[in-house]
């Protein structure tokens, strides 16, 4: 139960904190839920109807029972704002109605010690009976003649309720239930500055004080060890409104949660209600503010003191990082087919080593979280799942000190950040869309889950990946070596993917490999890769990923000097280039030859032809002859390589060549290393 007690230690740090005061979802009193409500209808102190309007969902806090807090598809009643078939004594429609239940909770509290007058002005409403009517009349409701409550919207002037409701299959056909519109309440008394009954607190502490005032049983407490009542109930509703699921259940006579094992349910597990209530809030809360959340998946980190903290599954922190997406133009060809010193490029120069400056700017990200929080703070990082609809789990628990938690995440940016091409939504002269941008960045869980296994993934694979990425990132583990081959195989299959995917996995796969290699469970087999082209790597892979990028870059210069639209040689053979470099290279060393000539010939890519001559030959020198000669599959590496040198070709030199300085012109008719 630690997780339990760090989620109750959070409430209490964050519960009374003015900073959280306007947050959407906010942080619940005890005895208390969140609820979205559909319909507010405004009373005077003598239990009057004034008026009603429609509220499209607007969340609101509302009293709850321990059974009410807790219900799924049995019958319990919030005390004071409920569905419109349990507060409408004059309902008619498709559900049952459930007014008597209404009636009683909000009739016990109001001939209580800790009545509250706008209580009582709602009961003394809605004993009249005319709830349902005064909302028909009000235009909120649509009935039949008879008072009958329609189940479906009609043709002409349909209420907006209709499109909140959720549409059920009742009797194999589709209606949407009015009975299921919940219904808040907005009691003007002369001189109550507050008049909306979920945001007056004297109304939150009258109702916790009467609930309290009737709990009976008592027993220890496995949360603070203290004899407190117990709850027999815990609230849903964590991970989203409408959410059934619970953490703690001991329903035995339908699920047999602990028969077997146990006598009773208060053998298994005992927790007070009040605690349970504060934690069950504060996790709801948490995972509504700072959570991932992926269908029924949900992983959230935190502060346990409440401090603000860096996402373990986002980059959040990292958003000033980002630059218009224009390294690789969209037909892989340059606006002006120049020589690569002469092109200008926005964006980082990429042959020099982008990763001091990235190390740089997540040093001065950190900056800011370093300075709220001290070392020994307590960070909790915290997964959730369910395998049916009423069960949630915990899949992943981590309690780490805050100097740790950040050095963990630091590590896994600095470990497998890459140069990563993403599309982001933007909104233009009032339409939404898209915009590429380039980000140095470690890839989340879902790109690299997209990046391994593409489209055809379901929830239940994303689910798995996800839960396997997080220890690589709390504990600094090594990242599964699968989903980097996965990687590696899909990007190299180039022609079997769009061009938007294919860059957008490559730098993914990039980043992965990058970082399996610093986290290489063998010692000597560890290497740091630099996020810019290295030229004094020596290694085969690197080398012959260097070798395909400048063929590619060769032909594809050539093919837009003559306005030609197609795949280089190069692309098409990556796949066949991946598995048998060797002979696959001299294929393409041939094929180049003509575009080599091409180049030669035009005034504008003269200079582009005897950069490219050089560079070939230099790769071709730094090869050891037997490395060379190997036809042997190509690692992860190559694609670092390959884009490395890709960048800086597309990139703007620091220092010109000149014409003089190229390379003579039979350059590319030189033999290469042999064996």
């Amino acid at each position: 139960m630690s997780w339990f007690q760090k989620l109750y230690a959070t409430y209490e740090h964050c519960a009374d904190n003015p900073a959280f005061a306007g947050d959407k979802s906010p942080l619940c009193p005890v005895g208390h839920i969140s609820q979205q409500a559909h319909i507010l209808v405004t009373i005077n102190g003598r239990g009057e109807f004034l008026r009603a309007e429609f509220l499209n969902k607007e969340q609101v806090i509302i009293p709850a029972t321990e059974d009410s807090a807790g219900r799924t598809s049995g019958a319990a009643a919030h005390p004071l704002a409920d569905k419109l078939h349990y507060c409408a004594r004059d309902y008619a429609g498709g559900k049952e109605n459930r007014f008597p239940l209404y009636e009683a909770e909000l009739s016990g509290w109001c001939a209580s010690q800790h009545a509250h007058p706008k209580a009582c002005a709602v009961l003394d409403y809605v004993r009249k009976g005319t709830l349902a009517r005064d909302l028909t009349d009000s235009g909120i409701l649509q009935a039949s003649s008879d008072g009958t409550l329609l189940t479906d919207a009609p043709e002409e002037n349909p209420s907006p309720l209709f499109k909140v409701l959720i549409a059920k299959k009742v009797g194999g056909k589709t209606v949407k239930e009015q009975g299921d519109a919940l219904v808040c309440w907005r009691v003007e008394i002369p001189g109550e500055l507050e008049a909306d009954t979920w945001k007056d607190k004297t109304m939150h502490q009258s109702w916790i004080a009467y609930d309290s005032s009737r709990m009976q049983e008592k027993n220890i407490c496995m949360v603070n060890g203290n004899r407190l009542p117990v709850a027999g109930q815990h609230p849903r509703n964590i991970r989203r409104s409408g959410d059934g699921a619970k953490l703690i259940s001991s329903n035995d006579t339908s699920g047999f949660t602990f028969r077997g094992k146990f006598e009773e349910a208060s053998e298994a597990c005992t927790v007070s209600y009040e605690i349970s209530q504060m934690a069950h809030s504060a996790l709801r809360w948490l995972i509504a503010r700072q959570g991932y959340r992926n269908g029924d998946q949900a992983i959230v980190a935190w502060a346990v003191n409440g401090e603000a903290i860096p996402d373990p599954l986002g980059d959040a922190w990292l958003q000033e990082d980002q630059f218009p997406d224009e390294e690789f133009p969209d037909n892989d060809a340059p606006d002006h087919p120049e020589a690569p010193e002469e092109r200008m490029e926005s964006g980082p120069d990429h042959t020099r080593d982008a990763g001091a400056s990235f190390a740089d700017q997540l040093n001065r990200a950190f900056r800011g979280y370093k300075a709220k929080l001290e070392p020994t703070d307590e960070i909790v990082l915290l997964g959730l799942d369910s395998a049916t609809p009423g069960r949630i789990s915990v899949t992943f628990f981590r309690e780490l000190a805050w100097f740790d938690y950040l050095g963990r995440l630091k590590k896994w940016q600095a470990d497998f950040a890459w140069l990563l091409h993403r599309r982001v939504p933007q909104e233009k002269d009032g339409k939404r869309g898209f915009i590429g941008i380039r980000k140095v960045c470690a890839p989340g869980p879902e790109e690299i889950c997209f990046a391994a296994y593409g489209g055809r993934a379901d929830e239940k694979l994303k689910h798995a990946t996800v839960e396997r990425i997080l220890p690589c990132i709390a504990d600094a583990s090594l990242l599964p070596r699968d989903l980097v081959e996965s990687a590696v195989r899909r990007v190299c299959n180039r022609a079997g993917l769009e061009r938007r995917e294919w860059r957008t996995i490559l730098g993914i796969a990039c980043g992965l490999y990058r970082g399996y290699c610093a986290r290489h469970l063998k010692p000597e087999k560890r290497r740091n890769y630099s996020m810019a082209l290295d030229e004094t790597i020596n290694s085969r892979d690197y080398l012959f990923g260097r070798l395909l990028a400048v063929a590619e870059y060769v032909e594809r210069n050539a093919l837009d000097t003559a306005e030609e639209k197609r795949p280089t040689n190069a692309e098409r053979l990556m796949q066949r280039f991946s598995d048998h470099p060797r002979s696959t290279w001299l294929t393409l060393e041939k094929q180049i030859n003509p575009y080599m000539q091409r180049l030669q010939t035009n005034d504008r890519t003269r200079k582009t032809c005897f950069y490219c001559k050089k560079l070939l030959r230099n790769i071709c020198d730094l090869f050891a002859p037997e490395d060379f000669a190997s036809d042997t599959r190509l690692s992860g590496e190559f694609l670092l390589g390959y884009h490395c040198q890709m960048s800086a070709l597309y990139t703007k030199h620091s220092s010109p060549e000149t014409p003089s300085e190229a390379p003579k012109e039979n350059a590319h008719e030189q033999p290469a290393k042999e064996n």
